[in-house]
């Protein structure tokens, strides 16, 4: 049995990079897989439909099992009676994944930074040095520290002693039914994924399976003051704005969900109405838009794709130092925000920019872009499409005509263990990847083992703004105490406290006014600060040990920063 399940784990990558190069190659035969963003929200959620068409069960597995099985698996229904809410175990989250009803509604100045260094053609810089895993000052890749974002995170606001005494009266006096979605034993949460997107089985799926495992392990450890975490999933598709509000209210409706946890979906910017009119906190946001930072409901833990933008952007200027550059960007208008902001750090820099393409989200080929670029002949390529799906495209086309930039590519959101699988050897050297987290961690990928033994080889970095996320409400729930409610819980998310990850994903968010809105982010903080991976491998899948494996940090520039 030992022997099947090891063949299991190793066959996961392999049937991962299958589906991505089926993909990337537009062999699925769907013009259009992906719905746009919108710009703005539409349809009011009273207008969203609420039933969903079907229902289906992540059944949790106990600790036990855990260590000796892989995790949870999706099955689907047919049913269209409502989705009942296994009761948790006591070791272990349960989760209910509905789909929300089809809609016929369409959605469519640089300086040197941190390690900086002299650059030259990448592809003739050194090995790196100083980056071998131990503690640097520098801020250097750093894995052998394991202390817990939850032990390291300094809470502030503690209640006095009456006001604990009072909060317990009337936890006793609600017999701990403090809020919507609370009981004495357990705390509901429900999440919105695109589960209908292109390649959604090793992006959304290894998402949801995140979120289990990390509520799991929380649960293993007391719960949030012995109350046990729920997690119910909604597909809205992929990422309609109009079932994603039909999704949330479905949850708030249907599921009384407390608050909402991590999800990957297009739709998040646009839901700022429905959070405001359900009262609903989100606790890790995936931040695709920059309005997620600004909604007081929406706790990010990712930097928003235009810091990302900028914080890239800079990392060329300072490291790379192309006379000329390319653009890939994505049509949807954060995206179109994201590479404008790049433009104008390049553009100061005196680099000229040759060609931009804007491209759809579900573009057949990217072959017509390919030749574009060998005809402006850019030095270096910078993309920001947010969607992997269409770089992996560009990649396999660009090796079959042979052409790849002088200098390279670079862009965000590929910081995931499959991206060997599909990438291959042609960018190997010429590529890099900035990403909110160092990759990965040990807690955080001996979480996943344990907890979601199906997501090896396909996590990624929403993966860990997810397990991040969980422990962060997880935190803040246990500081609130038992009279938890979901403004106590906003409030003490916004108090000023710094809420950080795990200390070998080095990584801390502050909900402040200054982080939100404005140009005055802490520099040392999830809005002002990444990090810089450069593609080195075809064989990108962790080590046991929460190491990366074909994923180097830079050694000219490793941490990255949005403002210089």
């Amino acid at each position: 049995m030992r022997h099947r399940a090891s063949a299991l784990v190793k066959m996961i990558p392999l049937l991962a990079a299958s589906g991505l190069v089926l993909a990337a190659c537009g062999s699925n035969g769907d013009p259009n897989p992906m719905a746009q963003q919108a710009a703005d929200p539409v349809t009011p959620p009273a207008a969203a439909a609420a039933a969903p068409a079907g229902t289906a069960t992540l059944a949790s597995a106990t600790s036990a099992a855990a260590r000796k099985a892989p995790a949870t698996k999706t099955t689907k229904s047919t049913s269209t009676r409502a989705p009942v809410i296994a009761p948790a175990p006591r070791s272990a989250a349960a989760a209910v994944h509905a789909k929300a009803p089809k809609s016929s509604a369409k959605v469519d100045t640089a300086g040197k930074g941190e390690n900086a260094g002299t650059a030259s053609d990448p592809r003739n810089k050194s090995a790196s040095t100083g980056i071998d895993g131990r503690p640097t000052a520098s801020g250097s890749y750093d894995n052998k520290d394991q202390r817990l974002g939850t032990d390291l995170t300094q809470v502030k606001g503690a209640e006095s002693a009456a006001q604990k005494a009072q909060d317990r009266a009337v936890y006793n006096q609600k017999n701990g039914a403090t809020d919507v979605g609370i009981t004495k034993d357990t705390i509901r949460i429900g999440s919105v994924n695109m589960h209908g997107m292109a390649l959604g089985n090793v992006l959304v799926t290894p998402q949801v399976h995140g979120d289990l495992a990390a509520l799991q392990a929380i649960n293993d450890r007391g719960g949030v003051l012995g109350r046990r975490l729920q997690l119910i999933d909604c597909d809205d598709g992929p990422g309609e704005v109009s079932r994603a509000k039909a999704c949330i209210k479905k949850l708030v409706g249907q599921d009384q969900v407390f608050a909402l946890l991590t999800g990957v979906d297009w739709a998040t910017a646009s839901i700022h109405d429905d959070l405001k009119e359900y009262h609903l906190p989100y606790v890790g946001a995936w931040a695709y838009s920059q309005t997620e930072w600004q909604d007081p409901f929406m706790f990010p833990t990712h930097m928003s794709m235009i810091h990302e933008a900028m914080a890239n952007a800079h990392w060329v200027v300072n490291t790379i130092k192309p006379k000329t550059y390319g653009l890939i960007c994505l049509t949807s208008p954060e995206m179109q925000l994201a590479c404008n902001n790049v433009a104008k750090i390049m553009d100061a820099s005196g680099s000229k920019l040759v060609k931009r393409a804007d491209v759809s989200i579900s573009e057949p080929s990217m072959s017509a872009y390919v030749l574009a670029f060998r005809a402006a002949n850019p030095e270096h390529i910078i993309h920001y499409v947010i969607n992997p799906a269409t770089m992996a495209k560009f990649m396999v086309e660009a090796a079959q005509q042979g052409y790849y930039p002088p200098k390279g590519i670079s862009g965000n959101h590929l910081a995931a263990e499959v991206l060997g699988s599909i990438f291959g050897q042609w960018p190997v050297g010429r590529y890099w990847t900035n990403t909110t987290y160092k990759l990965w961690g040990p807690e955080f990928m001996a979480t996943m083992d344990k907890y979601a033994r199906s997501n090896r080889g396909t996590n990624h970095h929403i993966v860990q703004a997810g397990y991040t996320a969980a422990n962060i409400f997880a935190t803040a729930a246990k500081a609130v105490g038992p009279n938890l409610t979901r403004d106590k819980l906003m409030a003490e998310l916004g108090n000023g406290t710094v809420w950080q990850s795990d200390a070998s994903m080095d990584q801390r968010f502050s909900y402040v006014p200054s982080e939100r809105t404005g140009n005055n982010w802490n520099p040392d903080y999830g809005q002002g600060r990444e990090f810089m991976y450069e593609y080195t491998s075809t064989n990108t899948v962790a080590n046991p040990d929460g190491t990366p494996n074909g994923f180097t940090p830079d050694p000219n520039q490793f941490v990255i920063y949005t403002s210089k």
